[in-house]
């Protein structure tokens, strides 16, 4: 009896060990589907394949990588990572992997490492639903040294009808290019209420779309009404006709309102003005050209839109603090890193500079011709701030917090300055930023 009663208690536990791990992976998949969606939707990767590296390199989101970085696939370091690092044995003792502040971010990250190396190159000429192409292709550039990897990543997708997930992503790119396509109504797309089908994989369930604003959209008009998108650095972008929320390019594209602004590394209150690139899928880490020669009047975030590359990259690559300006005429570096940092200047100190240039040329902010400095200048300085005593008239969507960040300051310090009662504003309110 002994001999039975251990191997009952054994295939019991081995059920129960197989239970957890079925509950744990359908967790995964239920909590990481719509980003692998959207990478999908945004560089073309099977959300299948995305999400079977997940599962695989995480452990179903149980490793001490996933839960202490938020590595979800295994990237190490590289000599380009100057973020956060996570130290573990792998190939090798003590090796270094990045560390990322979301998941979000290291499904981002994941696209990235493979749209931006060419050895992967050709997996992007694969059909986009062939899941068992491209984990063969995975496996064949050397994406890992398990050579039985690719076999793993096809029996994670059937076991778990994650291909599913491929003909759902490809059903949004498609819906994806025609909300993009020249002539698409805008009406059309403030009325769509139809639902999008998501596989889970037990059974169909119903989501809502990505974004869907209730009611009318106050914020969109005539001249937001979508346009045929252009590519700068690979991701799709628009120009903004003339003052626009980013509330209404999410609505009119059905983008959720804060990726647009993640998108354009912009924050919540801040508006496209005339003429100024509008991405519409993430920006790069690199940029095509290698580098470039500052224009008087450029910010970071105007060479940042120019050239689609991330800001916070950009900043990163050229060893500078953030929110720190560079000086016209010194070189920034767009896909390596420099050994030394630019000439710069302080926020505060460049928006005087650009000021003062204004003032000099007798040319005001809404009807400078060099749409360029124009878009540099109103981007940085928003209505009006006038030279002697900078001071900045008071938006619509503007808090004293988004003034403070913007304006490198402190809420304190403008409740001080202004003699503020209370955290309120109202349009049309100057306050003075500095004296």
């Amino acid at each position: 009896m002994k001999p039975l009663l251990i191997i009952s208690f054994v295939f019991i536990l081995a059920q129960s060990c197989y239970s957890q791990m079925k509950q744990d992976i359908a967790k995964y998949i239920a909590k990481y589907k719509d980003i692998a969606l959207e990478e999908m939707v945004r560089c073309k990767i099977p959300a299948s394949i995305t999400l079977a590296q997940g599962l695989h390199e995480s452990g179903y989101g149980k490793s001490k990588l996933t839960t202490e970085a938020n590595n979800h696939f295994g990237i190490k370091c590289k000599g380009e990572w100057d973020g956060k690092k996570f130290y573990q044995n792998d190939d090798a003792p003590n090796e270094c992997f990045r560390v990322y502040d979301h998941a979000e971010d290291s499904y981002a990250d994941h696209s990235d490492f493979l749209i931006t190396r060419s050895r992967y190159a050709g997996l992007f000429e694969l059909p986009i639903t062939d899941y068992k192409a491209w984990a063969t292709g995975l496996k064949a550039s050397g994406y890992a040294t398990n050579p039985k990897y690719s076999d793993i990543l096809i029996k994670t997708i059937e076991d778990n009808n994650l291909n599913e997930y491929d003909k759902l992503g490809l059903a949004m790119m498609e819906q994806n290019e025609k909300l993009l396509s020249p002539g698409y109504e805008a009406t059309a797309v403030a009325t769509t209420t139809s639902e999008t089908q998501t596989i889970t994989p037990a059974k169909a369930t119903k989501r809502e779309p990505v974004f869907k604003p209730a009611g009318n959209n106050p914020a969109t008009t005539s001249s937001d009404a979508p346009q045929k998108p252009y590519t700068i650095n690979g991701a799709k972008v628009i120009k903004a006709r003339g003052n626009v929320d980013p509330l209404a390019i999410a609505f009119s594209y059905q983008i959720q309102y804060s990726l647009v602004l993640a998108f354009n590394d912009m924050n919540e209150g801040d508006h496209f003005n005339d003429g100024e690139n509008i991405f519409l899928q993430s920006k790069r880490a690199r940029a095509g050209e290698e580098k470039y020669v500052v224009q008087p009047g450029e910010s970071m975030h105007n060479i940042s839109q120019k050239f689609g590359i991330k800001l916070k990259e950009l900043y990163q690559k050229n060893l500078m603090n953030l929110n720190d300006q560079p000086v016209a005429g010194e070189i920034l570096y767009l896909q390596e890193k420099r050994s030394a940092a630019p000439h710069t200047m302080a926020y505060s100190d460049f928006l005087k500079t650009i000021n003062a240039s204004c003032n000099q040329t007798n040319i005001s902010v809404a009807t400078n011709a060099d749409a360029s400095t124009n878009n540099a200048v109103s981007h940085l300085i928003k209505n009006t701030i006038e030279e002697q005593n900078m001071q900045y008239k008071v938006g619509p969507s503007d808090t004293l917090y988004s003034i403070a960040k913007r304006f490198n300051t402190t809420v304190q310090q403008l409740e001080v300055i202004n003699n503020l009662q209370s955290p309120d504003l109202h349009p049309g309110q100057t306050l003075v930023i500095g004296k």
